[in-house]
């Protein structure tokens, strides 16, 4: 067998295994359940004339998968690496080949995009003989059921500042859209702000295909909360863990969905980023892996860390300071210093990084003064290399302290729950 008829075989066999959305199944069949009735011969050359339509339809929809073998987008080797390099290399993107002229002189080409059920990833230059002096800000990507918002980018300048080659990604587009407009703003080096639209063809057969997609739908408890992880979608160039989550204290410790881990064959999957939204009853989140090895026989999410939660309930001196370190439930704490000012006491203390106290109140002859506010932040690296974080807390009272207070702890908390995924 030649390579002509095995690409064909390959993509016979692909077509074959094609299905119609469960989605529009569900449209088409509430649309005829609610179609009154008529007489039988009317109904008969109706239905054969829809049936045709779709027929139609599902083979064009289909057809130019047969033309398509995949296409490598050049000059973008500064920018990727790891799998989206991989799958360039392979010839997964498509070519767009658009541009717009803008007024600032600057030439923006549309290259091509590379898209699964991931996400989309759009591939573009700007060529300027003068050099490139505005900057683009990319605001939507739509189409038929399409409104994808921007995630993340990067972008390369060359020597003399007169090319930029760049990558944006999207949400994931609708396999329904045939045709896609990206908005951008072109945000000048005066301040001037121009809108700009490019609208190209859009061929949803050449996406590349999903590789796992189940649900999950466990829990893990956590100190203030539960968290839910709903299910995961893996494609060639991304794996996305969606769920909510009802954590009181998730505000408290910075990027804390961290410290959830995806391990493929007992190796950790890199983590790529990730979002949170409000949802009704809490909050919805997406983590963003690499995509996963090929043939992966167990895939686990280990709730490694996450943030936890303390009481306290300690009172530490503030006279004769020695900034000697205290320690609370295992963590350091330092008083480097206590001032009267003009705004009221303010007391400096040093934590380690992950800790957040709560119920922080000074006592001084007998009254309590709450915590007024917090004036500064800093990040410090001590002796030892560990980094702390220093803050100035203010009091509102002019009476020089006996005693800082604290009722809590919020803290990077370790779990190591385990919940299993795959195991063949």
């Amino acid at each position: 067998m030649n390579e002509l008829e095995k690409q064909l075989e390959i993509e016979k066999k692909r077509v074959e295994a094609v299905k119609s959305p469960k989605e529009l199944e569900d449209r088409l069949r509430m649309a005829l359940e609610q179609t009154p009735p008529r007489k039988k011969n009317r109904m008969s050359k109706w239905f054969v004339a829809v049936a045709a339509l779709l027929c139609l339809t599902i083979v064009s929809y289909h057809y130019n998968a047969f033309a398509y073998y995949g296409k490598k987008l050049l000059g973008f080797d500064e920018i990727l690496y790891g799998t989206l390099a991989q799958l360039n290399e392979e010839g997964n993107g498509q070519s767009v080949d658009r541009k717009v002229m803008l007024s600032t002189g600057t030439t923006f080409f549309l290259d091509g995009i590379m898209t699964d059920e991931n996400q989309l990833i759009l591939y573009y230059t700007m060529k300027n003989s003068e050099g490139i002096t505005e900057e683009i800000l990319f605001t939507r990507m739509t189409g038929m059921l399409t409104d994808s918002i921007p995630a993340s980018g990067t972008y390369s300048v060359n020597e003399k500042g007169t090319e930029l080659k760049g990558m944006q990604s999207f949400d994931a587009v609708s396999p329904f859209a045939k045709k896609l407009t990206l908005a951008f703003t072109v945000q000048e080096a005066s301040g001037n702000m121009q809108e700009e639209t490019v609208t190209f063809p859009y061929d949803p057969t050449a996406a590349m295909q999903t590789e796992l997609k189940q649900s999950i739908k466990q829990k893990v408890r956590v100190d203030k909360g539960v968290i839910r992880f709903d299910s995961i979608t893996a494609t060639p160039s991304r794996t996305t863990i969606k769920g909510k989550l009802k954590v009181d204290n998730f505000d408290r410790f910075p990027a804390a969905l961290d410290g959830v881990k995806l391990v493929a064959d007992g190796v950790p999957i890199d983590r790529m980023g990730g979002s949170v939204s409000s949802a009704v009853n809490g909050r919805a989140f997406e983590i963003y892996y690499d995509a996963l090895p090929k043939k992966v026989r167990h895939l686990e999410l280990i709730v490694d860390t996450f943030v936890g939660y303390t009481d306290v309930n300690e009172s530490i001196p503030l006279i004769d300071l020695d900034a000697q370190p205290v320690f609370i439930q295992g963590k350091e704490l330092v008083i480097r210093k206590v001032e009267r000012t003009t705004e009221g006491i303010e007391v400096t203390i040093a934590t380690e990084q992950d800790v957040m106290l709560e119920g922080v109140a000074v006592q001084s002859k007998g009254t309590s003064s709450p915590l007024k506010t917090t004036l500064r932040q800093d990040h410090l690296e001590g002796e030892d290399g560990k980094i702390y974080k220093e803050r100035i807390l203010l009091f509102e009272t002019d009476e020089l302290p006996e005693t800082l207070s604290i009722e809590g702890m919020h803290f990077e908390k370790k779990y190591g729950k385990t919940i299993q995924i795959l195991d063949k």
